[in-house]
């Protein structure tokens, strides 16, 4: 009774970084260039990339079937290394010698082996080394952090400084240029009153200049009037000489003429006519003083005043200036609190800038560290997953290292069964030895859906040795 047979050629996924530790050399991987098709130990053709699951008909080597790739098996790329290395484990077809070739093939497998026990020992030297360098490079990157973040600070704390220093600076600019406006501003403002002072000045000068010519006209005025008075007093004296000579020269003229008015009569004329002329000549001079009392009296009162309106108008100027001075200085503080009031507004401004530029680097450098902190979670659970791969590996080793010890204890009938797992797969391939002849009788791929939920942890587990 003829049994269904497959052959299973089992390519390898390769590992990229630890493909030369035992091979020697580094190989292309068969992902990248695809090998030439190969011939089983039968001769008949053998096609590399995948492994054929299902039913095969009597009579033949292979037929249709599921082809499953070894990304979906997810078999260990060593195990078939060591698989290729001794030569394809096929099933004898029908009317062979079945013992000869399984011998030959569970020889190969047990080489292979072998060369993967020591693969995966240096596979598992190598992890070690890598996790070492792995944590030490963590230790640095924690000991960096601490030293960037210092130089942060100090960073940050300059920035302020100088934020800080520019703004003193521009407090003190603005308050001269504050100080500079004002002054310019009151410069301005007493340039009308200067203006105003130089022409009072330039009129009281005119007025000054009136009074001196007034002066002299009124010198000339009493020069001439002491002038007349001299020959009016010339005069009168001259008068007086002619009329004693005339009274004279009647007398003498008079003599012969018949006795008329005495000597008496004529005095008490002359006396009388001297008195009339006496008074009428005070009379004048009186009213002519008079006049000139008068005209004194009114120019004295006139320049008094003059000078009381010239001291109210210098007090008015005085309390005006005042006013214009009192008004320059209120608008000088309006302008001084002004300019405190803009400081202050620009101080608020520059302070809650400040404060969101601070509140951004602290964003910022929060952000940094919730990544530092999602890195070192990721690095932790990759360190997990390789302490786990490297505990499965010696699980593995072990499990190798007895099956090993097992196969060369000489038992007549023993049976194993080794498992190839994958998450969300498990290939199971039973082998059995009958009389010291190892007999495979019968490869079977069985496929079983797992868990789907994590990633890939291809290795080959013992499932019970009998």
């Amino acid at each position: 009774m003829s049994e269904q047979r497959a052959v299973a050629d089992l390519p390898s996924v390769p590992l990229h970084r630890h493909r030369a530790s035992f091979r020697g050399e580094w190989s292309p991987s068969p992902l990248e260039s695809p090998p030439a098709s190969r011939t089983n130990v039968m001769g008949a053709p053998v096609h590399a990339p995948g492994v054929y699951v299902g039913t095969v008909p009597n009579g033949c080597t292979g037929g249709l079937g599921a082809r499953v790739t070894r990304r979906t098996l997810g078999i260990s790329s060593i195990f078939l290394q060591g698989l290729r290395s001794s030569g394809l484990a096929t099933v004898p077809a029908p009317h062979q010698d079945a013992e000869h070739t399984a011998g030959e093939d569970l020889g190969g497998c047990l080489v292979g082996y072998v060369a993967k026990v020591r693969a995966l020992q240096q596979v598992s030297r190598e992890l070690e080394t890598q996790l070492r360098m792995l944590l030490e490079s963590t230790a640095k990157r924690a000991g960096g952090w601490g030293a960037l973040r210092a130089s942060w600070v100090s960073s940050c704390q300059q920035v302020g400084e100088a934020v800080l220093e520019n703004a003193r600076l521009m407090l003190q600019t603005e308050s001269i240029q504050v100080g500079a406006e004002d002054f310019k501003e009151r410069y301005e403002k007493e340039q009308p009153f200067r203006k105003a002072m130089e022409e009072e000045i330039s009129s009281l000068y005119k007025v000054i200049d009136e009074a001196h010519w007034t002066k002299t006209d009124l010198e000339g005025q009493i020069e001439s009037l002491k002038e007349e008075l001299g020959f009016l007093s010339r005069s009168y004296e001259e008068d007086v000489k002619v009329l004693y000579k005339q009274l004279a020269g009647s007398e003498l003229e008079h003599m012969d003429v018949p006795t008329g008015p005495g000597l008496d009569d004529i005095l008490e004329m002359i006396r009388n006519q001297w008195e009339r002329d006496v008074a009428k000549n005070r009379d004048e001079t009186g009213a002519l003083l008079q006049a000139k009392q008068d005209s004194e009296v009114a120019r004295v009162s006139q320049t008094q005043e003059e000078k009381l309106a010239a001291a109210l108008r210098i007090e008015l100027h005085n309390t005006s200036c005042q006013v214009q001075s009192l008004q320059a200085e209120t608008e000088s503080l309006r302008a001084l609190k002004r300019g405190l009031e803009n400081s202050l507004q620009d101080a608020k401004h520059w302070h809650d800038m400040e404060l969101q530029n601070l509140g951004a680097v602290v964003g910022r450098l929060e952000a940094e560290l919730s990544e530092v902190r999602g890195e070192a979670e990721e690095q932790q659970r990759q360190r997990a997953r390789l302490l786990a791969r490297r505990a499965q590996l010696q699980k593995d080793v072990g499990s190798y290292l007895a099956l090993l010890d097992r196969a060369d204890s000489g038992e007549d009938n023993k049976h194993f069964c080794l498992m190839t797992t994958k998450r969300g797969e498990e290939i199971k391939t039973c082998v059995s030895s009958v009389s010291g002849k190892w007999e495979p009788q019968r490869v079977t791929l069985h496929v079983r859906d797992a868990d789907r939920g994590g990633g890939s942890d291809g290795g080959l587990h013992p499932d019970s040795i009998t």
